[in-house]
């Protein structure tokens, strides 16, 4: 398997967990374990989420104990195995995905950006083929235009 990667990229730390909160839960039901590292601490705002937004079916204090709040480096623990959410900025993010490829050799990484600048986007996501966001899970071949366009010919045939 090796170390599989997957992008997203988020605004706020509302947004975030938005699109984080089914596939953590999804990983939960799946009996996964799950390591965050995190640049900035949304223990608050993970909190607030889960009291404030109604009709959320997640395994909340499951999600709630995974934990939160910064860990600017990565602990000494053996992560194989294990589903990594990195979420910071882009030079966070790749220090420590250079950690996890040294010293990790089979994990699920979800590499989560912060972005300020849209432009950003696009060079980062050159680097993924799989995708996280509100709509869960997509291949980049999904996403493309070219493929958009001959799913909506077909369809129209």
């Amino acid at each position: 398997m090796g170390n599989e990667k997957i992008c997203s990229f988020y605004v706020s730390d509302f947004h975030l967990i938005t699109i984080l909160l089914p596939y953590i839960n999804e990983k939960i039901t799946e009996e996964k374990e799950i390591i965050t590292i995190l640049q900035n601490d949304v223990s608050k705002s993970i909190r607030r989420y889960l009291k404030n937004v109604k009709n959320v079916n997640v395994e909340k204090e499951k999600i709630l104990d995974i934990g939160w709040k910064e860990m600017k480096k990565m602990k000494s623990m053996n992560l194989d195995g294990k589903i990594l959410i990195v979420s910071g900025e882009e030079e966070f993010v790749r220090n420590v995905n250079k950690n996890i490829i040294e010293n990790v050799s089979e994990t699920e990484i979800l590499n989560c950006y912060k972005i300020s600048n849209t432009e950003d986007i696009t060079r980062i996501a050159e680097n993924y083929t799989i995708f996280l966001n509100t709509s869960g899970i997509t291949n980049a071949k999904q996403n493309s235009q070219n493929e958009q366009k001959r799913k909506t010919i077909q369809s129209q045939s």
